[in-house]
């Protein structure tokens, strides 16, 4: 008899023993209304009610309920995009003054955890990335220098050095960046709230807004009033009828393992543990948890644009099995969790943001593809708001120029223009 995979169950593990606070039950009147609590909307509540504001967070469900809670906890830099792929769309200020944005969201995350005394997972983890062909490597040494030139240090491994830090021999080499960790996003995320609440933050999740007006937000049975609202919804974006054609969502998956062995964790990583994701086009990425356990994720051209979740998607399952069972035939791995994710994406994957058309009080996050762009762009939106820093403006304004306009999106569909404009993003120079 072959041996057959135990298909994992389909649960978020962190979501096992969510907690919820109570749920708006007046109308209210406050100085900031930030809607959504995700890693963007919880920092932007922090950053407002540091300047002295009286804040008011609203969730439609729980905090760490969407992307921020789902994912995979890599604190990097490094994301959909690196700093050769920011130098090309944005050229070297614009790299620079970006990728200093990100690197800042990781001390931001960071300085809350140690400051706060955050329980959500923290390990300290180098991030690793991975050559999965002579060609990749190449653009790796690309990356290396450029990092180089911007001031960042980073090691390269050729094929045979990266033995040495990671057990597998299917690599084509790897490069290493420093001072990066990872966490548990939604821990995260409900450790912030919490802290928020006991320095006077009103944080009420099970609160959904359903419209937005221009000193206003409204659930189906209340209004809370603001001189400011900063909103915070990634792919959700578009059910407001804000920037429909500029925000979309990409799916990954991730599984769980059972708890490990020392000896097994070390064959995976034989010096320190690290957070390592590939260069596939739809790439592969692990990194050690709580109670060492495996984490690994991706996703296939089947599945990343698909618009909403799949859950108990056995295909990917298989998928991800097997990437493993490849990269580290020796070891023998069983899967116990599996669920889906959608974060918000724009058309050249770097994230957007900016005031609404009309009404300049009123600010949107959207497409953070990483953590730490999500806690950047939160914190920074309250600079921006009040006229402090513009800088960054048009970098991550919803009207940049894209590969695929909107003109061009009208005939193609969106999912069709938000898959090529990625692609020609990643892999074409301008």
């Amino acid at each position: 008899m072959k041996n057959q995979i135990l298909f994992p169950q389909d649960q978020v593990f962190w979501y096992l023993n969510k907690k919820t606070s109570p749920a708006l039950s007046s109308n209210l009147e406050t100085d900031i209304i930030v809607v959504g609590g995700g890693m963007a909307g919880l920092h932007a509540a922090q950053a407002f009610h540091t300047q002295g504001y009286k804040v008011t967070l609203l969730e439609k469900s729980y905090c760490g309920a969407g992307a921020s809670g789902k994912s995979s906890g890599f604190i990097t830099p490094e994301s959909e995009l690196n700093v050769t792929h920011l130098l090309n769309l944005f050229g070297f200020d614009g790299a620079k003054k970006l990728w200093d944005l990100t690197v800042y969201g990781c001390t931001l995350i960071e300085n809350n955890i140690k400051n706060f005394n955050l329980d959500c997972d923290y390990k300290v983890q180098n991030t690793l990335v991975v050559a999965s062909s002579d060609n990749d490597f190449k653009e790796l040494e690309i990356e290396h220098n450029n990092r180089t030139k911007l001031g960042y240090k980073t090691k390269l491994y050729s094929k045979t050095e990266l033995t040495q830090v990671l057990g597998s021999h299917k690599y084509f080499g790897g490069l290493e960046s420093y001072d990066t960790f990872g966490v548990s996003g939604y821990k995260y995320c409900q450790q912030l709230k919490t802290h928020l609440e006991s320095i006077g933050v009103q944080v009420f999740e099970d609160s959904c807004v359903v419209k937005i007006n221009q000193d206003s937000v409204e659930t189906s049975q209340y209004k809370v009033t603001a001189k400011y609202i900063i909103v915070c919804v990634d792919r959700f974006l578009p059910e407001f009828n804000k920037f429909p054609k500029d925000v979309y969502c990409a799916q990954t998956f991730l599984m769980l393992s059972e708890p490990l062995s020392k000896e097994t964790i070390e064959q995976i990583f034989p010096k320190e543990q690290l957070m390592v994701w590939d260069t596939d086009f739809i790439y592969q990425y692990f990194r050690i948890i709580e109670d060492n356990r495996l984490m690994v994720g991706g996703s296939d051209l089947i599945s990343i644009f698909w618009g909403r979740e799949q859950h108990n998607q056995k295909r990917i399952i298989k998928h991800l099995d097997k990437y493993i069972k490849n990269k580290f035939p020796q070891l023998k791995i069983n899967f116990e969790f599996f669920w889906p994710g959608l974060i918000g994406v724009s058309k050249d994957l770097a994230p957007v943001a900016g005031p609404d058309t009309k009404y300049s009080n009123i600010y949107y996050i959207s497409g953070a593809t990483g953590l730490p762009w999500a806690a950047a762009i939160g914190n920074y939106s309250a600079q921006r708001l009040k006229q402090i820093d513009n800088t960054l403006e048009k970098y991550l304004s919803f009207n940049r120029k894209f590969a695929v306009n909107r003109v061009a999106q009208t005939f193609l569909g969106k999912r069709i223009s938000f898959a090529l404009s990625n692609f020609i993003s990643m892999y074409f120079k301008k």
